[in-house]
């Protein structure tokens, strides 16, 4: 992944922009985001198929977004983990 762009960092609104065009993570991120109570949106736009980038947009009701974001990697984080050990152990 090339980097990720901040276009909008308020309280209760965060978009962030991905370089490479792939929208897998965002949509991962945004799909363990969806688990969270105090998301009211989060989604994930792309204005063109071949040149656009995504971007993942999440937006909150009490806590931050980024609080969301965070909480939603570390999630992502501990499910990479549990993943990892599954394929070790089959070794």
């Amino acid at each position: 992944m090339d980097g990720i762009n901040v276009i909008k960092n308020e309280s209760k609104e965060l978009i962030l922009e991905f370089d490479d065009g792939d929208t897998t993570i965002p949509d991962l991120i945004a799909a363990e985001l969806q688990k969270n109570s105090d998301v009211s949106f989060t989604g994930v736009r792309k204005d063109h198929p071949e040149i656009g980038k995504p971007q993942l947009i999440i937006k909150t009701e009490k806590k931050k977004a980024s609080e969301a974001l965070n909480k939603a990697l570390e999630a992502l984080d501990e499910w990479i983990s549990e993943v990892k050990k599954g394929i070790n152990a089959k070794q």
